[in-house]
């Protein structure tokens, strides 16, 4: 019957557990590498990365600042100096009679004046006032006035005389009438002033010429007539 021995173990197989975890990821890795390589996973991810982008930088245009113009040179007037004439100087000479110490100044009266000249002055004639119409007594009729006794004046048992003053032209119209003396009723007043400037007077005539005259008037009403 054999016998089995057991040596000692080499001291790099007792190594920290760490190495032994590095070791395993590095086989994956290379594992995985291959693996990739075999099914073409890398040169799709190659292909997955961006390209590359070229960007140059455009500088921009330098702006051209004119300079500012130039200032224009004023023109300097030119001065000309005119010569002035020669004024000689003059010196009076005053003769003094030597046997005359004072002299006396008299003064002078001054002129007359002319006395003022009163301006005549022509005024227009004033015109001349309009001779007043004539006043005569009696009147004739061409047509007599024919007064209208108001219906009121009738119930009221109204009666009285007017006298009335009356302008007449020269065709014989009345232009102007009024109450000269009242019947103590106003309407049997207006009643006879109606009945006037209805009524067509003779014209009066001086020198054979028809005249405006101013003639007094009577008209009276009464219930009895």
């Amino acid at each position: 019957m054999s016998t089995l021995t057991l040596q000692s173990i080499p001291q790099d197989f007792t190594a920290p557990k760490s190495r032994v975890f590095s070791f395993a990821v590095i086989v994956v890795a290379h594992l995985a590498l291959f693996y990739a390589l075999e099914h073409g996973l890398l040169s799709h991810a190659v292909h997955m990365l961006p390209k590359e982008v070229m960007m140059t930088f455009v500088e921009p245009p330098a702006v051209k600042t004119e300079p500012p113009p130039k200032p224009v040179p004023l023109k300097k007037l030119a001065t000309v100096q005119v010569p002035l004439p020669a004024v000689p100087h003059i010196v009076p000479l005053v003769e003094i009679p030597a046997d005359v110490h004072q002299i006396t100044t008299q003064a002078v009266p001054p002129a007359p004046q002319p006395a003022p000249v009163a301006a005549k002055v022509e005024t227009a004639p004033a015109p001349a006032a309009p001779a007043l119409p004539k006043q005569i007594s009696a009147v004739e009729y061409v047509r007599a006035p024919q007064a209208d006794y108001p219906a009121m004046s009738r119930r009221m048992g109204e009666e009285g005389k007017v006298t009335l003053r009356v302008l007449v032209n020269e065709k014989g119209q009345a232009e102007k009438v009024d109450v000269q003396k009242s019947s103590g009723s106003n309407r049997l007043d207006e009643a006879a002033k109606v009945a006037i400037l209805r009524a067509i007077f003779k014209p009066y005539f001086e020198d054979g010429k028809a005249l405006t005259v101013i003639a007094t008037a009577t008209i009276s009403f009464s219930l009895s007539s």
